[in-house]
């Protein structure tokens, strides 16, 4: 095994990926731990959930009871005549039956008790100013109020309904309204007789039954969403019944409610008054504990039920779960999230552990098993860095077989080849500085030359043209007539021959490095004055026109204004060459860029145009746009590259654009002030 680990790579690579494997796994674990974490965190929600919806139910129930009381009474047909007599029969059997209330009053529509049974407490006569007696009296089906029982010093609630006149129905009485009573009648399966719109004995007695059933049923804490037999609601409002509460059930209820070691539960009315609570303090006084700005409070009553969580003013974290009730009221269960995510905080807590762990033991294995792959590596990296510095005697010493040996043993030849390569370069590089030293010397040998003749040829062309014109005047005076057309060839030939030898003059002292800039202020346009003046020959000579514009203040520049001229005159003169009967067009600006102050010159036509590939040569010395330019134009091509390299000499630039057959435009672009 070990002659396996030492001579195979591959067998080596396979051990580290293997381990490698291992955090990959680990993270997937950890991930998977996130998950059974979360099901911890939502199983201790939904539990709080569960606590705070069986609450919920309780209190419910408790209120539906209360309000069935409070129906029993007001629906009785007993209580539309308001006679005490009558009242207090069905005050006693409730009052009875029902140990947490303590009070129970009927009163007229003034507010004035016609009846009560309160246990033996003597209460007010009149409750017309009472909020709960002006909500029944205006028609609220049920209205509840909470409040702190004086007499008790407890808290309460009451439960009020208004008494209506109920319809009046005797044994031959005819009409829908007792259709309609025959109908409910019938779908609770106390008439079994035929529907004729007729109170007959038959439905007499049925309501006589139903109503036995109903008012037993509410007494023994029965409830029935649809209790009234009766489908059109009663004209007329006579009083008002009254049942007071305590809320020792509910207060029980809500006791019996812990979670964990912090967790509780309590009730608050629809503006956030405690109505029962676990601890004393907040069911105790003489009005009822306010806490509607306590966050999970102030929260349900702006309509965020369920889950809510917060931070209260002792910096502690809660989960609290809201729900509100049919009634308005609001039920919350809430928990410190410390220990209702102490569960989840545990696993989290140990499968960090052993993650770290399984980190820590997988990174000393890798460790270990890469220190002894990467040692002959780690030699070659050194001999290959060393052998990048210029010491090529470089060797590795081969201890394995296996893939490093290989590749050690190339590595020991390569070094031998590249000595040998290097040895072989820095001859041919020897060789070629030479060579490049000799064609330097030809090529500034070829520019004096080139320079020197074309200044020697420029004397007997001035000679030529001078000879040519004095013969041209002196034929003109004797009047032989057919000389003057040749003697005027002779003289153009001259002249042409004399620009072109200027042009490659011009060229070869920028080759030989012997063109000079003489810097100097002048007045730009005055210069392009004079330009446009020298111009004026060639551009008549084609039927072109030149049209000149200018900012109105193009100020002074310090520049050489010869080379300058001579720029705009090429470009000028190009223009007029490639333009016949058309517009040639001259304007200069003065303009600020980067904070320096330029001057553009702009020389566009109307010509000829040029190609895309016509433009890539323009700028290319002995060369014209292509060769049927040159045969039918003439040149040597050089005017254009000559403005090139005054302008760069200069600190400027020049560009080119062109539609073949719509013309061109060059722009030069040159600082103000040039630099020495």
């Amino acid at each position: 095994m070990k002659k396996l680990f030492s001579r195979s790579l591959r067998f080596r690579t396979i051990a580290f990926v293997l381990l490698g494997v291992v955090p990959p796994m680990l993270v997937a674990i950890w991930y998977a731990s996130l998950d059974a974490a979360s099901i911890i965190h939502q199983e201790a929600k939904d539990n709080l959930s569960l606590r705070a919806h069986d609450l919920a139910d309780n209190v419910s129930r408790w209120d539906q009871m209360n309000v069935l009381a409070v129906r029993s009474l007001s629906e009785h047909p007993l209580f539309s005549n308001m006679d005490e007599k009558q009242h207090l029969p069905n005050l006693s059997t409730i009052y009875r039956l029902y140990h947490e209330i303590y009070g129970l009053t009927a009163l007229d529509l003034n507010g004035n008790v016609i009846t009560e049974d309160t246990g033996g407490i003597k209460k007010p006569s009149n409750y017309s100013e009472f909020n709960y007696f002006k909500l029944a009296i205006n028609g609220e089906d049920i209205v509840r109020e909470s409040l702190i029982s004086k007499p008790f010093n407890k808290p309460a609630i009451i439960f009020a309904s208004p008494i209506r006149k109920l319809p009046t129905l005797k044994l031959g009485t005819q009409g829908e309204s007792v259709t309609k009573l025959q109908k409910r009648l019938q779908e609770r399966n106390y008439y079994f007789g035929i529907i004729n719109g007729i109170y007959d004995a038959k439905t007499s007695d049925a309501v006589r039954s139903y109503q036995s059933e109903y008012f037993r049923s509410a007494m023994n804490g029965i409830t029935e969403s649809k209790h009234s037999l009766y489908t059109e609601t009663p004209d007329k409002i006579v009083g008002v019944a009254v049942i007071t509460t305590f809320l020792k059930d509910l207060s029980e209820i809500i006791g019996t409610v812990h979670l964990g070691k912090t967790g509780y539960a309590f009730l608050v009315d629809e503006q956030g008054k405690i109505l029962a609570h676990p601890e004393d303090k907040y069911v105790t006084g003489k009005q009822l504990s306010d806490l509607s700005d306590y966050p999970p409070v102030k929260a349900i009553l702006n309509g965020k039920d369920e889950n809510f969580s917060f931070v209260d003013a002792d910096q502690v974290k809660w989960l609290s779960y809201g729900i509100k009730l049919d009634n308005n009221w609001n039920v919350i269960a809430l928990q410190q999230e410390s220990e209702l995510l102490k569960k989840e905080e545990l696993f989290i807590e140990l499968v960090t552990f052993i993650a770290i762990v399984a980190v820590l033991s997988v990174i000393i294995l890798i460790w270990l098993l890469t220190g002894r792959l990467l040692e002959p590596i780690s030699r070659l990296t050194i001999a290959a860095k060393t052998i990048s510095h210029g010491q090529w005697q470089q060797h590795v010493e081969v201890k394995y077989q296996d893939e490093v040996g290989t590749l050690a043993n190339a590595f020991n030849q390569m070094t031998k080849q590249l000595r040998i390569s290097f040895a072989i370069l820095q001859t041919k590089n020897e060789e070629s500085q030479k060579a490049r030293e000799e064609a330097e010397k030809a090529n500034k040998a070829k520019s004096i030359f080139v320079a020197n003749m074309t200044h020697e040829l420029r004397t007997p062309l001035n000679a030529i043209i001078g000879y040519s014109e004095m013969l041209q005047e002196e034929a003109e005076d004797m009047k032989p007539e057919e000389f003057v057309p040749d003697l005027e060839k002779i003289a153009s030939a001259g002249r042409h021959l004399l620009a072109l030898i200027n042009d490659v003059l011009d060229f070869s002292k920028v080759e030989a490095g012997k063109m000079e800039l003489y810097l100097e202020s002048f007045q730009v346009d005055k210069m392009i004055a004079e330009v446009v003046a020298m111009i004026q020959p060639a551009i008549q000579k084609n039927s072109n026109q030149l049209n000149f514009s200018h900012d109105s203040d193009l100020g002074t520049m310090h520049s050489d204004v010869t080379k300058i001229r001579q720029c705009l005159f090429n470009l000028l003169s190009n223009s007029s060459k490639f333009t016949e009967s058309g517009q040639i067009n001259l304007v200069a600006k003065r303009e600020i860029e980067d904070d320096e102050d330029w001057l553009i010159f702009q020389v566009s036509d109307t010509g000829i145009g040029m190609t895309e590939e016509q433009m890539s040569k323009v700028f290319q010395a002995f060369t014209q746009a292509d060769s049927s330019t040159t045969r039918k134009y003439g040149g040597t091509g050089l005017g254009l590259v000559i403005t090139q390299q005054f302008c760069q000499m200069m600190g400027g630039n020049i560009g080119v654009e062109s539609e073949f057959g719509k013309g061109a435009i060059f722009t030069i672009k040159l600082p103000v002030i040039a630099e020495e």
